[in-house]
């Protein structure tokens, strides 16, 4: 990622991002070859704030998974249930803080997340997080295993009306018990509004660029290229257009 481009945005700190925090929001996301995002953000960069901490404008992620012991997480999610659940532990690298999550996606494809901080091992769950669990979710945390880890640089843009932010991650890596790989050609791109991002720039311009949004869980699309075994059907496709967004001789933005 070519550090020159982040350079042009008007930096913004956390307090000023907090005023876009959509703890419940409306998500869209798109998968870009790295190779065009530098031009899609030289045409946004007027419009938006970028997250800058401690000089730092691309921040570091890891995130540790948990899943069933039947990986039943992640089948609902491929199966295409709604009012399905993730549970995570976040640590953002720079500041070295971890957070443990619960995300909701319900029927009409809100998302909630719900979060509390963290200082235990990231594998396993204590007895708060435990009972976090059992306060906002079905699931019985005693069911719980941890099952892989992510980890990937993230850029973090708001809008100048403070009702949009876009969140841009590259330099994505995978690790399961059986695999360790990754997505380094391309950027996963997340815009989240309070209603769907209809009036978004970043969105006209991935539009006017022949991007459309796509689902892409990390957790999901990790697990399925680290785990063979795994039921991956309905990601197929999905993956398929992967290979084909890395490889310029057979990619079409129409596709």
């Amino acid at each position: 990622m070519d550090m020159e481009v982040v350079s042009r945005f008007q930096a913004i700190n956390l307090d000023g991002l907090s005023q876009v925090r959509l703890m419940e929001r409306t998500d869209q996301k798109f998968v870009v070859p790295l190779r065009q995002l530098a031009s899609l953000l030289l045409a946004v960069a007027e419009h938006y704030y970028i997250l800058e901490i401690d000089g730092e404008r691309m921040l570091g992620y890891q995130t540790h998974y948990f899943d069933t012991e039947n990986d039943q997480l992640y089948k609902n999610h491929h199966n295409g249930k709604l009012n399905r659940y993730k549970v995570r532990k976040r640590t953002y690298l720079n500041s070295r803080t971890s957070f443990f999550e619960i995300k909701f996606k319900n029927n009409k494809r809100k998302t909630f997340k719900r979060r509390i901080e963290t200082e235990q091992d990231q594998t396993t769950l204590d007895v708060v997080e435990r009972a976090f669990v059992r306060q906002h979710s079905p699931i019985d945390p005693a069911d719980l295993h941890f099952k892989s880890m992510n980890q990937f640089s993230r850029i973090t843009l708001a809008d100048k009306q403070f009702t949009e932010r876009c969140t841009i991650d590259v330099n994505l890596q995978f690790k399961s018990q059986h695999l360790a790989t990754g997505l380094d050609e391309l950027a996963i791109i997340e815009i989240k509004q309070n209603n769907h991002a209809r009036s978004s720039i970043l969105n006209r311009h991935l539009n006017e660029s022949g991007f459309q949004p796509t689902g892409f869980s990390k957790y999901c699309i990790g697990r399925a290229l680290a785990e063979n075994d795994l039921k991956q059907n309905a990601f197929k496709p999905k993956l398929k257009r992967l290979n084909k967004l890395t490889n310029p001789l057979c990619y079409h933005p129409y596709y």
